[in-house]
């Protein structure tokens, strides 16, 4: 995830830049529970999770409005 995402993951929130199909491949097989299990505050400062949630949904394995990563909670209608 860090080698393939991080560019398209990291500050500032905007602009939202599509992911690689590289990214996109890392984030359809990855295990989010468990990667959101290990999010921290620390983490948090690195990666921009609201360029998370659009990596998911671009790359169609979307997180679902109301789930907790980190300390983090996925905004309604799944942005």
């Amino acid at each position: 995830m860090i080698a393939e995402c991080h560019q398209y993951a990291s500050f500032p929130p905007e602009p939202k830049i599509p992911p690689s199909d590289a990214c996109c491949n890392v984030w359809k097989n990855a295990n989010i529970p468990c990667l959101c299990a290990r999010v921290t505050k620390e983490t948090e400062k690195t990666w921009c999770m609201e360029k998370i949630v659009y990596i998911g949904k671009y790359c169609g394995k979307p997180m679902q409005p109301g789930y907790h990563c980190g300390s983090f909670t996925v905004p309604g209608g799944g942005q």
